[in-house]
């Protein structure tokens, strides 16, 4: 079975929580762990932003769950296809919580993810040096406070 890579945006339930939010991420490190899912999150209170990395039939049962929770809407697929490789291989999901109440402009990235959730399909090298924008793009101790 092949190796895929499966990233999407969607809108966030208006009035999601903090704690709705890690209630997604404890879930989800549950679940991706048993399957061998790797990837990351980003939320900025209005969006989400996901990508994904795993056998192609498990993907896609986690697209049809993702598709069915109440807590986004508006699933827009951005990449679907094969990989060779696991970019995301060190963690089963990763996140930046662009919403968090800290005192960090955070302004920029969040037009990032705007222009992302744009109708346009996205390639993998394109994909990848958005997420992992996420994780490299301040010193640890900044990068910390918006990860959960």
């Amino acid at each position: 079975m092949a190796l895929m890579t499966l990233a999407y945006v969607s809108d966030a339930r208006p009035g999601l929580s903090l704690k709705d939010l890690k209630q997604i991420l404890r879930r989800a490190r549950e679940n991706n762990y048993r399957r061998a899912v790797s990837g990351f999150l980003v939320f900025d209170g209005m969006h989400f932003a996901q990508i994904l990395e795993a056998q192609a039939d498990v993907l896609d049962g986690l697209v049809a769950a993702i598709e069915a929770d109440d807590r986004h809407r508006g699933l827009r697929l951005l990449l679907h296809e094969p990989t060779p490789e696991r970019h995301f291989a060190d963690t089963c999901m990763g996140c930046a919580n662009l919403a968090a109440p800290v005192h960090l402009d955070t302004s920029e990235l969040r037009g990032l993810i705007r222009d992302v959730t744009g109708s346009r399909q996205l390639g993998l090298p394109e994909a990848l040096a958005f997420f992992h924008l996420f994780g490299h793009f301040r010193s640890p101790q900044q990068a910390s406070l918006l990860t959960l």
